[in-house]
């Protein structure tokens, strides 16, 4: 602990060096609490014993006052805090006493000198009475030995709750007038050092009345908050990451209930917002674990195209396009030739443990400053970053979920496998009836299957329990965060590993995310954030196509055959047996098996920040965030599948395999003022935005095998290898300026213009304006005591929906995959046209018209 509060020291001192070196002291200070961690937690959880009660015999002759505090410690488990300045003069001290009183000896001990002792928890302070320094550390070097700016003279503790006596968490504690503070814990309580007895806590808590208590020499004090009655100066985060109050805004926007968001655990954090949000629709497609989330604020804005909200973390917009398998489309995204699984969307990489605060912006005019991704809101996600955390803190978070399908199934259970009346009477017959119950009515009679067994002609009502499995998902989370006056830290890990219902099916996560907030200067702040996650999705369902989708047979196979039995589904040569005389009614266990599909990604989500504080009323900020991830994909159609052709030579098979690129880097600045003169207030943000997105996608498909369950490109007797390449930019500039008059008229006009990349140059540049204004009558007029708070809201906005994606509007030539020499013998084109239209070059983005008007009352104290 000596140490550590030397190294604390030094980082106290003004900036004498490179920042650099600043952050690498940061760093060591960082490992040092790391590791004395649990000693220290250990101590201080440990109720100490009074120094009265502690009996201690030495008999000690000549000896340094130090070398005393030493024989006490060797008894006890207390610990001396001094100065060295203040007790290396202590020498040639005698002592011989026999379980006595620590108080006493340490009076002995102390007569003759102008120190003084006071016992804090498991520590035993050594003041200086003449001044008036207390000293806290027993280290012999002298260059470490400068006096704390702020010495720990007392620590309070205590439980901070509401009305009802529910613990409330994250409350700032503070000691007025000084930087230092921490916040309750889960169950509500807190611990701060202060700098002496009669300071003052400061308690905050948004929704809740602000408490000033004094310590008046307890270390115990415990307190209860009272909701505020109309909460108006709720704090939420809008666009572009600028904190608004809420009363301020002329549009719909909400903050989600943090508490209530985890009170559900989905692998994707979109899926736990279902119910929390008024006019937030989520939906999530049956997909199994690691699949996306389909969320729609206020239903559909377009015909077509995307109509999920942008996605922004940190500020910064993610891509949150849900993948589907292989291909690519020019967002890392598409469909090859039998692939038809959800693989997950941007949201998935985000653990929701690390999330600080979330906004749902739910209309145009709230996400205006978007400008071309505004037309469906915008969801502002804020991740924890350690800020006003002074000290260590360690968080471990663990999630167990499990899942069984449901079977809503309401089949007729009287008449079994057959058409028109008769049963199977053959292999031959059962092979091409096996999803068609119309059979004769059930009589226990043996009748042959599919699989060339006889089995009773009895229905079997259990297809969805037995074929399904208990889907199992783990999810653990740690995290340690710290800081002191300059800098603060937030380091997380979270693993998740999530069987699917689907047999030989599942996702695996591993997510690391790491935020630093850093005061360069008085005036310039750092901020650095970043988010890896390591994905794996293996075998997804396929979903909304027959072939190969279990899910399909098992729903319409006939109600006489026991799922059980379809473990047996490989003829002697090893191909897939048949079940009906329909090719795309696979063997659910042909599929779960002998199909593979492998989804990985590897994703990085950073951002890093500086900004200014010309003056109080001034700041300039600068930023860049990036999204980028790698997504390599493979998956087969195994040899001897009914409906894949056969091969005149070799052995059939289908397999496909790509690896996808993405990345996006998007660099802003802001400007920022705020001015009150009498009743009037202005605010104004001024701001650009350059966004640079670059996909490529390389793939290969492989036809008809030389060796059989080889599945690899060298393999293939046929290979289709194909490679695209999409680059766009978009430059804007926008501004937002607020005026207000005293705390209930407020009136916002912001706008935007976006240049895009993807259109002609001569049309590329589109204005998209907005106007809200609010009136909190509530403030202007006197209202009944039943009525606590009333707002009228009014907004238009026009916003766009994206440019056409890049080379829409160009017409260009790909390449076929033949030789050259066989085109030539075939009379086959070496190139093909992209399309079979000619695009029209002057196309335009999508654009959106809204107007949008509300009411927000709260009655009976606001309940």
């Amino acid at each position: 602990q000596g140490m550590l509060v030397q190294f604390l020291k030094k980082c106290k001192q003004p900036l004498k060096n490179s920042a650099v070196k600043q952050l690498m002291r940061f760093g060591l200070v960082s490992i040092i609490i790391f590791t004395t961690s649990v000693q220290m937690l250990l101590a201080t959880t440990v109720k100490s014993q009074p120094i009265e009660q502690i009996q201690v015999s030495l008999a000690i002759k000549n000896v340094s006052l130090v070398q005393a505090f030493h024989e006490i410690e060797d008894q006890t488990t207390l610990q001396f805090m001094y100065r060295n300045q203040d007790v290396k003069s202590v020498n040639h001290i005698t002592v011989s006493v026999t379980k006595k009183s620590l108080a006493v000896v340490l009076k002995t001990l102390l007569s003759s000198t102008s120190l003084s002792f006071r016992q804090v928890e498991n520590h035993i302070l050594i003041s200086d009475t003449k001044s008036g320094k207390s000293s806290y550390v027993n280290f012999d070097n002298e260059s470490y030995t400068s006096t704390l700016s702020n010495p720990i003279k007392a620590i309070v503790q205590g439980v901070v709750s509401d009305s009802t006596g529910a613990p409330l968490i994250g409350v700032s504690v503070k000691v007025k007038g000084s930087s230092t503070g921490t916040s309750t814990d889960g169950n509500g309580r807190y611990s701060l050092n202060t700098p002496n007895d009669n300071s003052i806590l400061v308690f905050t808590y948004i929704g809740y009345i602000t408490q000033e208590v004094a310590s008046d020499g307890r270390s115990s004090v415990n307190v209860i908050l009272k909701e505020e009655a109309r909460a108006l100066s709720e704090v939420i985060v809008t666009a572009l990451g600028i904190k608004r109050e809420s009363k301020r805004l002329g549009y719909a926007a909400t903050s989600v209930n943090l508490a209530q968001l985890n009170e559900v655990r989905t692998i994707n954090v979109g899926n736990a917002l279902q119910g929390k949000v008024a006019g937030l629709n989520i939906s999530a497609p049956a997909g199994g674990p690691g699949s996306s989330s389909k969320i729609r604020i206020r239903g559909q804005s377009s015909f077509g195209g995307n109509n999920s909200p942008l996605i922004v973390v940190n500020g910064v917009p993610i891509n949150n396009t849900a993948n589907s398998a292989g291909g690519s489309n020019g967002n890392g995204t598409g469909n090859p030739t039998g692939g038809s699984s959800d693989t997950g969307d941007g949201l998935q990489s985000i653990n929701p443990d690390d999330i600080e605060s979330m906004t749902v912006l739910k209309g145009a005019a709230a996400a205006a400053l978007y400008g071309s991704l505004a037309k469906d809101g915008a969801i502002i996600i804020t991740t924890k970053s350690g800020r006003g955390t002074i000290g260590l803190g360690v968080e471990y978070t663990s999630n167990f979920q499990a899942e069984n399908a449901l079977d809503y199934t309401d089949f007729q259970y009287d008449y079994g496998q057959g058409e028109n009346g008769k049963r199977p009477t053959t292999t031959a017959e059962a092979q091409s009836s096996g999803v068609h119950s119309f059979g004769v009515k059930f009589d226990g009679a043996p009748s042959p299957q599919f699989d060339g067994s006889t089995q009773p002609y009895s229905p079997n009502k259990d297809r969805i329990k037995n074929f399904y499995n208990t889907g199992i998902t783990n999810t653990n989370s740690l995290s340690l965060s710290g800081g002191f006056e300059k800098a603060n830290f937030r380091l997380s890990f979270a693993n998740t590993d999530a069987s699917s219902i689907m047999p030989n099916s599942g996702y695996h996560r591993k997510l690391l995310n790491f935020a630093l907030n850093y005061m360069v200067t008085k005036k310039l702040t750092a901020q650095m954030s970043g988010n890896y996650s390591n994905e794996y999705t293996k075998n997804p369902p396929q979903i909304g196509i027959q072939d190969m989708n279990a899910n399909t047979t098992i729903y319409s196979i006939a109600n006489s055959i026991n799922s059980d039995w379809l473990q047996n589904r490989k003829d002697a040569n090893g191909n897939e047996m048949p079940l009906s005389r329909f090719t795309n009614r696979n063997n659910p266990y042909w599929v779960a098996l002998d199909r593979f599909e492998n989804v990985k990604r590897d994703r990085l989500l950073g951002n890093i920040s500086l900004r200014y504080q010309v003056k109080d009323w001034l700041y300039v900020q600068a930023r860049y965030g990036q999204d980028y991830f790698t997504r390599p994909y493979d998956y087969n159609r195994p040899t001897g599948t009914r409906s894949v052709a056969a091969a005149s030579l070799g052995f059939n098979g289908f397999y496909y395999q790509d690896v996808t690129t993405f990345r996006e880097g998007n660099a802003d600045f802001l400007i920022g003022t705020k001015h009150t003169v009498g009743k009037f207030g202005i605010d104004v943000t001024l701001g650009g935005n350059q966004k640079k997105r670059v996909t490529t996608n390389n793939s290969n498909t492989a036809n008809n095998f030389f060796i059989r369950d080889l599945y690899t490109i060298q393999n293939a007797q046929i290979k289709n290898p194909q490679y695209s390449y999409y680059e766009e930019r978009v430059n804007s500039l926008y501004g937002s300026a607020e005026l207000s008059f005293k705390n209930y008229l407020y009136l916002t006009v912001t706008s935007r213009n976006d240049w895009f990349s993807t259109l002609n140059p001569k049309t590329n540049s589109y204005l998209y304006p907005s106007v809200s204004g609010s009136f909190v009558f509530s403030e202007a007029v006197k209202m009944p005591s039943w009525l606590n708070y009333g707002k009228l809201r009014l907004a238009y906005a026009e916003v766009g929906g994206g440019a056409p994606g890049p080379y829409a509007s160009n017409l260009y030539y790909n390449i076929n995959a033949n030789t050259y020499a066989n085109n030539l013998v075939n009379n086959v084109p070496l190139g093909s046209q992209s399309t079979s239209t000619v695009p029209n070059p002057e196309l335009k983005p999508l654009s959106i018209r809204e107007s949008e008007a509300g009411l927000e009352i709260r009655t009976l104290k606001s309940r």
